[in-house]
């Protein structure tokens, strides 16, 4: 269930264009409270996002039409979110080649990663990891405009450079917290090594001599 003190919203969206997947995660994801959308396609995805400001996590299938058989479609919805600043953690749902698919998703900003098939247990602890890690981040963006010296960003600066600002210092105090161990730190967010990694690298966080 999700925690009643989160400062998200609840809302999960579903894009895979296997109808009978749709509905058993969104059953699922009802039964644990969570407020459930869904498409099939990229431009559903698409139209979603515009219209319902409240999606706080995208579970996304990489294999759909008119290409079920590469993950060009759904790596085109996480290039729409990174393009759009949009503060939106992504769930990748794919039966492909699954460490290519994941690799990939990642470096394009995914959050997670989940190879089918998927047992209940997985799929829901990666949303509340999810929802989790969005909580954070919109916490460290509030003070930074409230305090504006926690997170150094001259004014003008748009919600793509907040939320960055914001990712940045939560993975760098995290491991400073850590003594940079990587695998201390994904558990301690929520997410996966290579997402450590992939971090580290965006933001060019290395460990002092």
């Amino acid at each position: 269930m999700p925690n009643s003190t989160s400062t998200s919203t609840n809302t999960v969206l579903i894009i895979d264009d296997d109808n009978a997947i749709r509905k058993l995660f969104s059953l699922l994801l009802k039964n644990h409270h969570y407020q459930v959308l869904q498409g099939a396609s990229r431009m559903a995805a698409i139209k979603q996002i515009e219209a319902h400001k409240e999606i706080g996590v995208i579970l996304l299938d990489l294999g759909m039409p008119p290409a079920e058989h590469d993950i060009s479609e759904g790596l085109a919805v996480l290039k729409y979110l990174e393009k759009n600043s949009l503060s939106i953690k992504t769930i990748v749902l794919t039966g492909q080649d699954a460490q290519q698919a994941a690799y990939q998703s990642i470096a394009q900003g995914a959050f997670d990663f989940l190879a089918k098939p998927i047992t209940e247990a997985a799929l829901i602890s990666a949303i509340e990891r999810a929802f989790l890690f969005l909580d954070q981040e919109k916490q460290y963006a509030q003070q930074s405009e409230q305090r504006k010296l926690t997170i150094n960003i001259p004014l003008g600066k748009g919600l793509k450079d907040v939320r960055n600002s914001a990712e940045e210092k939560l993975v760098r105090q995290v491991l400073d917290e850590t003594q940079f161990n990587v695998h201390e730190s994904a558990r301690k967010l929520g997410i996966k090594r290579e997402n450590i990694y992939y971090l580290m690298n965006k933001y060019h966080i290395k460990r002092n001599a």
